[in-house]
């Protein structure tokens, strides 16, 4: 019994660490595993609570045949740059009357109110908006607020897009109304330009005013039924006819 102790005890010594060690390799492998996963994972996570982290947003007006929104009262996905960070295929609505932009919780339940100064842009329904700050990239006399930039070449075309609450009675029933304003800017001379009509478009152009009416005859566009069009066309041809 003795000498059976012994052998065991000389045995433990030699090869014990060596089996503690094989055994704690093998369990330590699938903890290991999912380090990387993990990583990605908590990354994820790191950027979804910094886009969902906003105040809960209420749609006002909701029976309302007018609406407070870019193109239509529904969520649409969408891109936008986010505190440093992009985000696609984000279910987004832009709230025209207070300058806002929503996007769905990931929930699927709870609309989110982002911060304004932490979006740089997004884009959806084939617009791209911008958000800049009064004197800076802007004239000083130029709100802070969201710009949708329609042309980004040498002479840059920005849309202010708004939307102002009004009411009216019908009925006896106080019916909330959306009119739509848009003030467009075109960048010349160092600054943005307000204009509205042809003659001030053409204005800012004196010596290519004959260019730019032809470019509309050959786009067939008329200023005054599509004043977006005809901006964007008259100062890409004004652009091409300067280019060095």
């Amino acid at each position: 019994m003795r000498i059976f102790t012994f052998c065991l005890f000389i045995f433990l010594c030699v090869f014990g660490p060596g089996y503690g060690q094989l055994a704690d390799s093998k369990s330590a492998v699938p903890d290991a595993v999912p380090a990387y996963p993990l990583s990605l994972y908590k990354a994820a996570t790191t950027d979804a609570q910094n886009l969902y982290n906003g105040r809960l947003y209420f749609i006002y007006d909701a029976r309302g045949e007018e609406h407070q929104f870019l193109d239509a009262r529904k969520l649409e996905k969408g891109m936008v740059f986010y505190d440093g960070q992009q985000y696609d295929s984000i279910p987004m609505m832009y709230d025209l009357v207070r300058d806002e932009l929503i996007i769905t919780h990931i929930n699927g339940y709870e609309n989110i109110l982002l911060q304004s100064p932490k979006v740089q842009y997004f884009s959806f329904y084939n617009h791209n908006f911008r958000r800049f700050e009064s004197g800076k990239g802007i004239n000083p006399e130029m709100r802070t607020g969201f710009y949708d930039e329609i042309y980004n070449g040498k002479t840059k075309t920005l849309i202010r897009r708004v939307k102002e609450r009004q009411e009216k009675i019908v009925e006896k029933k106080v019916v909330a109304l959306f009119p739509a304003k848009n003030f467009y800017y075109l960048y010349k001379n160092g600054k943005y330009n307000s204009v509205r009509s042809k003659k001030s478009v053409l204005a800012l152009f004196p010596a290519h005013k004959s260019e730019l009416r032809r470019a509309l005859r050959e786009k067939k566009v008329r200023f005054r039924k599509n004043r977006e069009t005809a901006i964007v066309t008259m100062v890409a041809r004004y652009d091409e006819l300067t280019k060095p």
